[in-house]
């Protein structure tokens, strides 16, 4: 059951979205960054990766599951009020989110990319089976700091873990999660935290169309961006 809808406070301003062309075309072929968004399945990855995309939301209602890796055209994300910061993305990738924790962990690691967005839902337990209980399901995507038998560069710069269906909870629960995840990430991804040069973020979230869930969604895409854009 859905509670009252917590105050987010004022949304982040200047924020554009386009598919790069002419000069911001070759740019984004030297300057693009890879991300990857993983996550529980039924989460939100699909909305949130085409928001990331597009600016819109999808329409409020059950999507389609994913069935296999989907990948976006290259775009272009401007924030700041002159768009003083750009990040240029040479695709967004959507993993299928059936697969479970572990083997997202792998596909991350094999893929290696700039940046990287685990979505959760909070609408889930939080402890329980590992592929249906929110905090279990983070606590073993750990799994992806094992050493690297490759030795190959870490590319990772910015970890964001997306809090979604913030809509969907009371505040109190909300602000109850959140910490919880946050206490996961000081203390079972502390290896990741060390092997990145930029952030590890834990966001609440809300992909639906409503003045909170554009304030929400808006955060995510301005700490990626300022995260990643400049590295």
């Amino acid at each position: 059951m859905s509670g009252a809808e917590p105050f987010i406070g004022p949304a982040v301003e200047g924020i554009k979205w386009a598919a790069p062309k002419g000069w911001a075309l070759l740019q984004s072929w030297w300057l693009g960054k890879e991300l990857l968004i993983v996550g529980q399945a039924r989460a939100g990855k699909t909305t949130l990766r085409n928001y990331l995309q597009l600016g819109e939301f999808d329409d409020a209602v059950p999507t389609e599951e994913t069935p296999e890796i989907e990948e976006t055209e290259r775009f272009q994300v401007t924030v700041g009020t002159r768009s003083a910061l750009k990040l240029f993305v040479s695709r967004a990738i959507d993993s299928p989110g059936q697969v479970g924790s572990i083997e997202h962990a792998n596909y991350a690691y094999d893929r290696n990319p700039h940046a990287l967005i685990i979505v959760l839902d909070l609408t889930t337990p939080f402890e329980g089976d590992p592929d249906r209980a929110s905090g279990s399901w983070l606590r073993r995507y750990e799994t992806l700091w094992r050493a690297n038998p490759k030795n190959k560069k870490n590319r990772v710069k910015a970890i964001i873990v997306v809090v979604n269906k913030a809509d969907k909870v009371d505040p109190v629960t909300l602000e109850k999660r959140t910490k919880e995840y946050r206490d996961i990430v000081e203390s079972e991804l502390k290896d990741a935290k060390g092997k990145i040069t930029g952030s590890v973020g834990v966001l609440p979230c809300s992909v639906v169309t409503n003045p909170n869930g554009e304030k929400l969604v808006g955060r995510v895409v301005d700490q990626l961006t300022k995260a990643v854009a400049r590295s």
